[in-house]
């Protein structure tokens, strides 16, 4: 068994979550190179935080792979304060880091909302709400009719679930359902003209509760960091079937720090 190199780690995680696929705000891919040219060990994350970054540090992971990464918007950032020193704990540590964002809220097998649409079981899932240049999202039927007690039940047991947020003002019990994680509320008035019964999301804007309430349409907000553990996890998952495929020598783990929001 061989370790595998940062090189080959990123360009298989490029392949499945191509980082220019979506006009993203995120600096998708490898935004750190610590120098380490290989990886033992990989920790999977929502968010680069300072704690996070220095719990994987700890851990001994050459690499971090996260959601919701350092670098955003095209132009590099000041390197001052506490991106300095996230930063500095990455390089000092030998740490690089990996984010995705739009291609992993988009990826329709390991992407957030297609895991969540696998854990409530529906069926003939498809892309849903198409945004900054493919979907975000999926869509599709329950195997059978499920209520916001149910849905909430198994939305409970995501990982730092927080208290859900229901706006029940359209149907009450729900046959088609259609998930954008993290902060999806803008994706209502796509949910209401497609004749959606349930829209499931994160964290809403203010304005949501209005929107929803003029629109008719029932939703259910779980949580944004809760809703964007699956992907992340999904893609350790996948790490490790290529580690087993490779005969790499490859240890990964899961940070899991809620921001209970």
């Amino acid at each position: 068994m061989t370790h595998p190199t940062l090189s080959s780690i990123t360009t298989f995680l490029d392949e499945l979550l191509p980082p220019l696929a979506y006009l993203d705000s995120s600096q998708n891919g490898l935004q750190v190179d610590a120098g380490s040219g290989k990886v033992t060990h990989i920790a999977f994350a929502v968010d680069a935080g300072e704690s996070v970054i220095a719990e994987a540090v700890s851990r001994g992971a050459d690499l971090l792979v996260v959601h919701h990464g350092l670098l955003w918007s095209a132009a590099p950032a000041p390197i001052t304060g506490p991106f300095a020193r996230k930063v500095k704990l990455l390089i000092e540590g030998g740490c690089s880091l990996y984010g995705s964002h739009l291609p992993l809220d988009g990826h329709q097998e390991v992407g957030n909302g297609a895991q969540l649409a696998q854990m409530l079981g529906l069926n003939d899932v498809k892309p849903f709400c198409f945004y900054k240049g493919g979907p975000v999202g999926c869509w599709g039927r329950c195997s059978q009719t499920i209520t916001f007690e149910s849905a909430s039940s198994i939305l409970q047991k995501l990982h730092g679930a927080s208290p859900h947020l229901v706006l029940p003002f359209g149907k009450s019990s729900f046959s088609t359902v259609a998930i954008v994680t993290g902060s999806g509320s803008f994706a209502l008035e796509e949910c209401a003209r497609a004749d959606i019964d349930l829209f499931i999301s994160g964290e809403p804007k203010h304005e949501a509760y209005h929107l929803a309430k003029e629109l008719r349409q029932s939703a259910l907000f779980a949580g944004h960091y809760a809703t964007e553990t699956v992907g992340v996890l999904a893609l350790q998952q996948r790490i490790e079937q290529q580690s087993i495929e490779k005969n790499w020598n490859l240890r990964t783990s899961f940070i899991d720090e809620p921001s209970g929001i």
